[in-house]
């Protein structure tokens, strides 16, 4: 399994249509129902002022439907605490809390931002199409 980080999703948001994205990439060579994303994905998303409008939103809702949802459960809180206290630089809630739903449930990351999750024990990264 191959979680999603939020910034895959926005990324292709924000394209215009047609444009080629890292979704797209990872779409054409991992099956759909080996993609997830964290509840804490939707969050971040949701948080986004353009949610507000609707077709935007309905687009948000579109996107994030093929892929599993994993929730934020008192393990993955655990987790995301412990990476949280040993981190040798601080690292954001979000990211902290995704990377511990990756390790959680043996699944690769795939993200934008490579530098934020590098050093976190136990977690592996999906690397063949990230963007470094």
């Amino acid at each position: 399994m191959v979680i999603l980080d939020t910034n895959i999703i926005i990324g292709h948001l924000r394209q215009r249509s047609g444009a080629d994205t890292q979704l797209l990439r990872i779409t054409a060579v991992v099956p759909l129902a080996e993609l997830a994303i964290s509840t804490i994905s939707i969050q971040e998303l949701f948080e986004g002022k353009s949610s507000k409008d609707r077709e935007k939103q309905n687009a948000l809702y579109l996107v994030m439907a093929p892929f599993t949802t994993l929730p934020y459960t008192t393990d993955v809180a655990r987790r995301a605490g412990e990476i949280s206290r040993d981190a040798k630089q601080p690292i954001e809630f979000a990211d902290a809390a995704i990377a511990a739903t990756a390790i959680m449930h043996c699944a690769q990351l795939y993200t934008l931002n490579v530098k934020h999750f590098r050093d976190i024990p136990g977690l592996e990264l999906y690397e063949s199409l990230c963007a470094v």
